[in-house]
């Protein structure tokens, strides 16, 4: 089958499912290609380039939409359900996806709750004038947001001795149990779930519900001095609302693997402030390669054969 790969700076990807797709042909497609190349192509692989209504339209011979990795905000689902146009994602669990971004997130938390930009600018000005920073360690945790990946992030938690508490569309007393959650939240708890919260991790997906929910009440119930990290989707938090509460001080520092616009412009007056960022590379390491190029190869398979892809989600 012809594939297009439609992100094609990510090379690692490219190559990585050349690699495991030795029978098909994998294309790197740059965007503004991708109504051109859209009608010969039988799968599209989205990674980080939206998928239009147009595109799908006009995509005749498409067989599925197969994301490498989790998030499907940036495709347009009612046009593929329209069009009959299967897509899946390579969740946390089955690809590995889970535990690397837990990884990463555990990396901001300490770089965040220490304070590492400010350590940065110490050591240029040759300085031993550093801030006393937050650690992890009898840390009270709020992680809003336990799928898959919010449960690996617990999970690396523990030997820490952190108070972890959870935040989930509904209650699942199994999970909690599992994961040692002192307490289970509901959505509509969140600001009485993040008060008291040393560091808040966000780890949910972009939907309606998540577009902005992060606002000036959230971050007013936070505890003086929190931390932030933010390893699902920029808009999950107000942007506006953020700058607030780190120029008012209610913040001690956060740290962003996401953006409101990437790649991010690197003069954002939110460099300025204590923030710990990297480019949206929380998933960006061998374990995820491996497993979500496996999930890829496993539903050209079915499609292949006249199936159902796994992980359907449109």
């Amino acid at each position: 089958m012809r594939l297009l790969m439609c992100s094609p700076e990510l090379a690692d990807i490219t190559d990585a499912l050349c690699q495991e797709l030795p029978g098909h042909d994998v294309l790197p497609c740059a965007p503004e290609s991708l109504a051109a190349e859209a009608p010969h192509a039988d799968v599209i692989i989205p990674a980080r380039t939206p998928i239009s209504a147009e595109v799908i339209e006009a995509a005749a011979r498409l067989r599925l939409i197969q994301q490498f990795g989790a998030g499907v905000d940036h495709v347009d689902l009612d046009a593929a359900r329209r069009c009959g146009v299967p897509v899946a994602n390579a969740p946390a669990a089955a690809s590995g996806l889970g535990k690397a971004v837990a990884e990463f997130a555990l990396m901001h938390m300490i770089a965040a709750g220490r304070q590492l930009p400010a350590h940065a600018r110490a050591l240029a000005a040759r300085s031993i004038a550093v801030p006393f920073g937050a650690s992890l360690f009898q840390a009270r945790i709020c992680l809003v947001g336990v799928g898959g990946i919010g449960s690996e992030i617990a999970r690396l938690l523990q030997p820490f001795g952190a108070a972890l508490v959870g935040v989930k569309r509904s209650p699942d007393p199994q999970l909690q149990q599992e994961l040692g959650l002192a307490e289970l939240y509901t959505a509509d708890r969140l600001t009485e779930a993040v008060a008291d919260c040393g560091f808040v991790v966000l780890a949910v997906p972009l939907t309606a519900q998540t577009d902005g929910l992060i606002d000036a009440q959230v971050l007013g119930a936070m505890r003086p001095g929190a931390v932030l990290v933010n390893v699902s989707r920029g808009q999950v938090v107000e942007r506006e609302a953020l700058l607030a509460a780190l120029d008012a001080g209610r913040l001690r520092a956060v740290g962003l693997d996401v953006f409101w616009e990437e790649p991010v412009d690197p003069a954002d007056p939110l460099f300025q402030r204590e923030v710990f960022a990297t480019p949206h590379a929380a998933s960006s390491c061998d374990l995820f390669l491996r497993g979500a190029s496996a999930v890829v190869r496993g539903n050209l398979a079915l499609v292949q054969a006249g199936q159902a892809p796994r992980y359907r989600v449109a």
